[in-house]
C-alpha cells in the first residue's frame, strides 16, 4: 500500500450526510501525483446551511446551486481512488459523511479501506498538545493556507501522512499501521470496522455513564473537561450527551483528565494578563510533564459528537 488517496470533506450543517464540497489528493510512491475538488449540492433534507459551518468553510447554500449532487461526486471519488485506501485527518468524520451521504440519497455504501492521519499522528508524535489539522502542519512545518478549505485541507493530510511514513522509516501505509498497533479501517457490505489504536487496555465507562456504549467510540471511558463556551450547546448539554457515550464531565483539569474542550473563551473574564484560561494552562502544564491530555476546541468536538452519534 504506497499508493492511497487523501479526503477532506466539508458539510453545510450539523448532519454528516450534508457535504457541500470534498477535496482529494492521490498519492503514489511518496508523491502527490494528482488532485481533485468540487462543491456539492448536499442530499434533499440534508442541504439546509447552518451559520456555524458557514462561518468555518465559507460555503452557502447559493455557491451549491449549480454543484454536481452526491452520486455523481460518489462515482468519481470512487473511480479516483480505484482499489486504493482512503487517507483523512479524522478519518471517522469523513468516512461517515460518505456514508451518511450515500444513505440520505438511497445509495449502498461503496466497498473501501481507510486510514487516520489523527490517529496515526497522536501514536508518532507523542508531545503534543493537540493535533487538530492546524496545529499538527505548523509542528511539521506544513503548509496549509487555508484551513477547512477541502483541497488544501486533503493536500495537508497527505503531506501529514507522508511524514509518519517517511519517520517509521516505510513507504507501506500497512507496516506503518502495524508499527503503532493500529487497524485499517473498512466499510464492506455497509458495515463499518474503525480505523483504530490496539495497543492500549481497554477503557472501562463511570458509574453514572452508559454502560452499554459502544466502546469505540471516541468519548467512551474518557474524563472530559471544558472550558470557555460552546456555540448552540450549554455545558450541561454537552456533559448529557456524552454520558449517553461511557465518558464523565468533571469541572476542573486533575491528572484524571484526558480530554480537555476549548470552547469560545470571554477576555473579559480572564485573569488579568493572562493570554488563556486556567484549565488550558493547567494541561499544558500536565502534558509538558507527561500526562496524556488532549486538547480539542469546540469544532472537534462536534466532530466527534457526529462521529459517536453517527
Amino acid at each position: 500500500m504506497t499508493s492511497w488517496v487523501a479526503i477532506d470533506f466539508e458539510t453545510a450543517n450539523s448532519l454528516r450526510g450534508s457535504p457541500c464540497s470534498v477535496g482529494l489528493a492521490k498519492v503514489k510512491e511518496g508523491q502527490i501525483v494528482e488532485e481533485w475538488s468540487t462543491l456539492i449540492r448536499p442530499p434533499d433534507g440534508h442541504d439546509h446551511f447552518d451559520a456555524f459551518n458557514v462561518g468555518l468553510h465559507g460555503i452557502t447554500a447559493s455557491d451549491v446551486e449549480d454543484a454536481p449532487r452526491w452520486p455523481e461526486v460518489v462515482e468519481r471519488i470512487v473511480q479516483f481512488a480505484g482499489d486504493t485506501p482512503f487517507v483523512a485527518h479524522n478519518a471517522a468524520f469523513d468516512m461517515g459523511v460518505l456514508a451518511d451521504a450515500c444513505e440520505a440519497s438511497g445509495l449502498p455504501v461503496p466497498d473501501l479501506r481507510f486510514a487516520c492521519t489523527l490517529v496515526i499522528a497522536r501514536r508518532t508524535w507523542t508531545g503534543l498538545l493537540a493535533y487538530k489539522l492546524p496545529v499538527l502542519t505548523d509542528a511539521l512545518g506544513i503548509e496549509l493556507p487555508h484551513h477547512h478549505d477541502a483541497g488544501a485541507d486533503a493536500r495537508a493530510a497527505a503531506h501529514v501522512m507522508l511524514a509518519a511514513l517517511k519517520r517509521q522509516g516505510t513507504p507501506a501505509l500497512a507496516d506503518l499501521l502495524a508499527a503503532h498497533k493500529i487497524q485499517m479501517g473498512s466499510y464492506r457490505d455497509g458495515v463499518r470496522r474503525g480505523c483504530l489504536y490496539r495497543g492500549a487496555p481497554p477503557r472501562k465507562p463511570f458509574p453514572d455513564a452508559n454502560p452499554n456504549a459502544d466502546p469505540d467510540n471516541p468519548f467512551y471511558g474518557r474524563t472530559v473537561c471544558f472550558t470557555g463556551s460552546l456555540p448552540g450547546m450549554t455545558r450541561n448539554e454537552a456533559a448529557d450527551r456524552i454520558a449517553a457515550f461511557g465518558a464523565r464531565t468533571v469541572d476542573n483539569v486533575t491528572q484524571a483528565v484526558d480530554l480537555l474542550v476549548v470552547g469560545r473563551i470571554d477576555p473579559a473574564k480572564l485573569a488579568p494578563g493572562a493570554k488563556k484560561t486556567g484549565k488550558l494552562a493547567k494541561a499544558e502544564s500536565l502534558r509538558d510533564n507527561g500526562h496524556d491530555i488532549t486538547v480539542i476546541d469546540a469544532e472537534e468536538f462536534y466532530e466527534l459528537l457526529a462521529v459517536a452519534e453517527g
